[in-house]
């Protein structure tokens, strides 16, 4: 972000937090089967598989022949890879003869892709080079046949793939100038540190809402992170679908004290962006925190949780045992908003809840759920 940028974020919560005040909106409520209707999901995964996701980060393909294989929303399997020219590709993680799977997912480096069931073998860029026993597929030209390749593009230090189009992906234009924050936060020069993925049984948008207010954060994180933090107080700015939300810490009360020059937002914040609809990007003082929900079901999404450090940081035991330590304390703060939407969506399903309401300080999510319509409306009208 650009420095008056911060600066007016600054200001913004500081005067809030001095007032004592919220930024508000009207209240809101809703029945609470727009989480437990199949057929609303449905119509949810259309629109998601025409946007482009932030599936990976640049350093999970570190060079030449790297390549990761991760399954997507709805289990759509993904094969990441990076070329000889450094370009990255995001193929079906699915062999052309039969369909199988070409690599467990996981990670690693190789120059050719051999089908474990009969052999077929493809090059970095997805060209099929060899069958084995051509004589027996004599209609076949090898240079034909190529793993089906999605739209996708390397930006900010994400890679981005589109499930379905075949047109290319503009992600500065998709992000509508929130593209320009990952040069603020440096994102391209950290690398992955660690990471845990867990199936939940709960429906995508309850995970999503825990991230983007901090109404929950007095009673919920207890016993982690709602002594760092002001209770409720948190500002949103939208970018198209995409939100940053500011979750200002006790320390923003001093914010104005301090000299202009020294104020710095990490100093007196934690910075959440949301790319819509379900990964976020947690800037934290010192690195930043990684989160996607990825959806499987109305009632089931697959949560990884990843942290990424500056290169160079992770060089001596002390510095593992930081990060280590960093890592373990927003895992476990989400564990917490983990288990409690998984008995949320318990009590919605069962009927014991019908009814959800946003207060007026809880603006964000009022939006997200706006925005949802709104996308699963113009789905419906193409």
């Amino acid at each position: 972000m650009k420095r008056e940028t911060e600066l007016e974020l600054i200001e913004r919560c500081a005067e809030l937090a001095k007032s004592n005040t919220r930024e508000m909106t009207d209240e809101r409520g809703s029945d609470a089967t727009q989480y437990t209707d199949p057929e609303k999901f449905k119509a949810e995964l259309a629109y998601m598989k025409t946007l482009p996701q932030m599936v990976a980060h640049s350093s999970e393909l570190p060079e030449f022949g790297s390549f990761r294989a991760l399954d997507w929303f709805d289990n759509f399997p993904l094969l990441l890879v990076r070329d000889a020219e450094g370009k990255v590709h995001a193929f079906a993680n699915a062999c052309r003869h039969r369909g199988s799977r070409l690599e467990a997912n996981g990670s690693g480096c190789k120059k050719r892709f051999i089908c474990p069931y009969h052999a077929w073998s493809y090059d970095l860029s997805g060209q099929l080079k060899n069958i084995p026993h051509k004589e027996g597929f004599p209609s076949i030209d090898l240079d034909d046949i190529k793993l089906k390749e999605l739209p996708s593009e390397e930006f900010g230090g994400f890679i981005w793939v589109r499930l379905q189009g075949e047109e290319s992906i503009d992600m500065e234009a998709s992000l509508a100038g929130l593209g320009a924050d990952f040069d603020w936060f440096d994102s391209e020069n950290h690398v992955l540190f660690a990471e845990e993925e867990k199936v939940w049984k709960t429906n995508w948008k309850i995970l999503v809402e825990g991230g983007i207010e901090s109404y929950h954060f007095k009673m919920a994180h207890k016993n982690t992170i709602a002594p760092l933090f002001r209770d409720t107080l948190s500002v949103f700015d939208e970018f198209g679908p995409h939100f940053r939300s500011v979750l200002a810490k006790n320390t923003i009360k001093r914010a104005m004290g301090d000299p202009e020059e020294e104020r710095e937002i990490r100093n007196y914040a934690n910075i959440l962006y949301s790319f819509f609809p379900m990964s976020s990007v947690l800037v934290q003082p010192d690195h930043f925190a990684v989160v996607q929900n990825i959806p499987l079901s109305e009632g089931e999404c697959r949560v990884k949780v990843q942290t990424f450090v500056p290169k160079g940081s992770v060089e001596t035991d002390k510095q593992k045992a930081h990060w280590q330590a960093n890592f373990e304390f927003t895992r476990d703060t989400l564990l917490e908003d983990f288990v409690l939407a998984e008995e949320i969506y318990h009590g919605m399903k069962t009927g014991a809840t019908d009814r959800i309401y946003f207060g007026r300080f809880e603006n964000a999510l009022t939006r997200l759920h706006e925005i949802n319509e709104a996308h699963i409306e113009a789905m419906n009208s193409a």
